[in-house]
């Protein structure tokens, strides 16, 4: 009868069914086998993992030696180095610091910018530069410029002095862009000077810039400030010419407070000397007072006194009066100075908030020209598709 729940039977071919009973019979054979020579069963391979190690060989006991005893090292004292010899001392790492390295480093750019400096004086010329051109004593030179300032706005502003030949704005020669500074050639040289002595310390994209005159072909044996001449903090010129708080010299007044803060701390200013005055006032008015009462003592002594006490007093009540007539001289002269610094304050801030009303309403018309420049645009788009439709 066929055992049709084996897997290997339920095939139909008899060959392949004979096969399988085959390989059965020689499984189920193998493990009577396996069996029947170790009680657990296991293959010789498992049975391999499970061998005891051969035993160990022996070996007779090491015979103890007779070590030397123990003695102190005082014998060899002698034989060591001193704590000072060179010979012997570890070897220091040298370690550079910031500060050194720093130093070092500064050094270096120091003696490469004077090696680059020295071989580009060799080769400047400004007589033989092509972009130099026109009447060297008819340019004014304007430094310390915005980086985002253009040749238009450098014209447009300086067209109020007179009108204008050329503008150069400066570019480096690798990367296009604008140094700081510009040369400005005017038709005539009156024009040029009045810049010169106006323009200097004007505010171009919220920045005050520099005015001088071209001294490159004008000055002889003249350096730049890149080959490390140049003027340094101030110009050639007299107080005529020359602004107070201008963009070349040292503004005085940088270290202090933010110019947000300036209006509130001028007003505190102004209460301040306000209220000194009215102290002033009332140490005067009691100054008097005294003078007043030490008059009227003196007096009522003098009467009692003789003629020489008399005249002696007098003469100090007259250098009394001097006294006091000086002091309110003073008083007054101070006070007229701290109102005109008062009225000298509120004109400038009058000019700055101007020039801000001023930039504000150019910007403004700015804004107005460019939206009636989109809608003409506008209209005319759509009158040319109203056109074409």
């Amino acid at each position: 009868m066929e055992d049709y729940g084996d897997v290997f039977m339920r095939n139909k071919d008899a060959a392949a069914q004979a096969r399988t009973k085959a390989q059965n019979r020689a499984t189920v054979l193998q493990l009577k086998l396996i069996g029947q020579s170790h009680p657990t069963g296991l293959t010789s391979n498992l049975l391999k993992l499970f061998e005891p190690r051969p035993p160990l060989e022996f070996k007779p006991p090491p015979e103890k030696r007779k070590l030397p005893l123990y003695t102190g090292m005082a014998q060899f004292v002698n034989n060591f180095a001193d704590p000072g010899d060179p010979e012997y001392a570890p070897p220091v790492p040298e370690v550079e610091t910031p500060t050194e390295r720093r130093a070092r480093i500064h050094k270096l750019r120091v003696e490469r910018g004077a090696q680059k400096a020295a071989e580009d004086l060799e080769k400047y010329d400004p007589n033989k530069d092509p972009n130099m051109s026109g009447d060297p004593y008819k340019t004014l030179f304007v430094a310390r410029l915005s980086y985002e300032t253009t040749e238009h706005k450098i014209k447009r502003e300086f067209e109020a002095y007179g009108p204008i030949k050329r503008v150069r704005l400066v570019h480096d020669k690798t990367t296009n862009k604008p140094r700081g500074y510009a040369f400005v050639e005017y038709m005539h040289t009156r024009d040029m000077k009045a810049a010169y002595k106006q323009a200097d310390g004007r505010k171009i994209d919220n920045r005050r810039v520099l005015v001088d005159v071209e001294r490159g072909r004008t000055v002889p044996n003249w350096r730049p400030r890149r080959l490390g001449g140049g003027l340094g903090s101030t110009r050639v010129g007299g107080e005529e010419v020359n602004q107070r708080y201008s963009g070349r010299e040292p503004q005085l007044l940088s270290a202090g407070p933010p110019r947000s803060e300036e209006p509130k701390i001028r007003e505190e200013q102004y209460d301040d000397r306000d209220a000194d005055h009215g102290h002033d006032r009332k140490e005067r008015e009691r100054d008097r007072e005294r003078s007043r009462e030490r008059s009227h003592e003196r007096s009522h002594e003098r009467s009692r006194g003789r003629d020489r006490d008399r005249d002696r007093d007098r003469d100090h009540e007259i250098d009394r009066d001097r006294e006091v007539r000086e002091h309110d001289k003073h008083y007054r002269e101070r006070d007229r100075d701290r109102e005109r610094d008062r009225d000298r304050e509120r004109d400038r801030d009058r000019d700055r908030v101007r020039d801000r009303d001023r930039d504000r309403d150019r910007y403004r018309d700015r804004g107005r020209d460019r939206e009636r420049e989109k809608d003409r645009v506008d209209r005319s788009r759509s009158r040319d598709y109203e056109r074409d439709m």
